[in-house]
């Protein structure tokens, strides 16, 4: 009986951590999910802020051939704004990037990676997200990706020809780069790359702490339920067993104290107290026989 409890046990404990396993990782990826979209939503209101209040103040300043100021572009304020963001310890391994085929900047320059992203949103115009795995030194990341796509006019002023650029733009990133924009073309990709390993990792102490729970409780149950069987059940049995043993020899001398109970155990009980009674008759029956001349 112990050991069939014991399997049961052990068998309803390793399909109810498969299966939390299962639901942690949902929750995890979920959580994975959420972060991403977080920073890209975040990383969106920091570019559309400058551009709509920004933008209009310092662009004109750019105007001039003085030192341009960076400011205006909002692609500089969502990188800038999530390089202090990164400062902070619990965000060193998040990224966020806004790479292009063919930047103005050259540090936003887009790497094999990045090229392959963006070469698939311009191959699928009705592509808005792309998510997924990326493999780097610090491990397994996730990536979310949006495209960046020049919806307004007022972007060709310095994206079209170097003759239309602010003279400050050229002073400071030269016209090589940078130009050749067209209207509803696709240049570029956002990209927020966030870990995984951390989420993961509660993600398995979460499974295990549960898991120990779940063996501590079933070990707690299996004790309780192999006492109580063992007082309520396999101790009566045993005593009627020995004392049904008994009385195929002297059933005289043997009485089913057991019989008073309502359950089972007393069923069985009146059963082998009627059957003690017959065998007691019939064997004074048998003695009557054989006392006779």
């Amino acid at each position: 009986m112990a050991i069939t409890l014991s399997a049961i046990f052990a068998l309803s404990i390793l399909v109810a951590v498969l299966l939390l396993n299962q639901l942690f990782g949902l929750q995890a990826r979920s959580l994975i999910d959420q972060r991403s979209s977080f920073f890209m939503d975040a990383m969106l209101a920091v570019r559309e802020y400058t551009s709509k209040d920004v933008n209009p103040i310092v662009a004109p300043l750019n105007e001039g051939a003085g030192a341009f100021r960076p400011e205006s572009v909002p692609s500089y304020s969502a990188q800038t704004v999530f390089s202090y963001l990164k400062a902070k310890p619990e965000y060193r391994e998040y990224s966020y990037r806004e790479a292009a085929l063919n930047p103005t900047n050259l540090r936003d320059k887009a790497d094999s990676f990045e090229t392959g992203v963006i070469e698939r949103f311009r191959n699928e115009p009705s592509l808005t997200t792309l998510a997924g795995e990326k493999n780097t030194p610090l491990g397994p990341m996730h990536f979310v990706a949006r495209p960046i796509k020049i919806t307004k006019e007022s972007c060709l002023v310095c994206h079209s020809t170097p003759a239309r650029a602010p003279a400050s733009q050229l002073l400071t990133y030269g016209d090589s780069s940078g130009f050749g924009w067209k209207l509803n073309e696709i240049v570029g990709a956002q990209i927020v790359t966030v870990p995984q390993k951390a989420v993961f990792e509660a993600k398995d102490r979460s499974l295990f702490t549960t898991a120990l729970l779940f063996v501590i409780a079933f070990v707690a149950v299996g004790l309780i339920t192999n006492s109580v069987l063992n007082q309520l059940i396999l101790r009566p049995m045993r005593e009627i067993s020995r004392k049904a043993e008994e009385a195929s020899v002297t059933p005289a001398t043997v009485s089913f104290d057991e019989r008073s109970r309502s359950d089972e155990i007393g069923l069985l009980a009146r059963s082998f107290e009627r059957m003690k009674q017959s065998l007691a008759i019939s064997m004074q029956m048998l003695k009557d026989r054989q006392g006779r001349p």
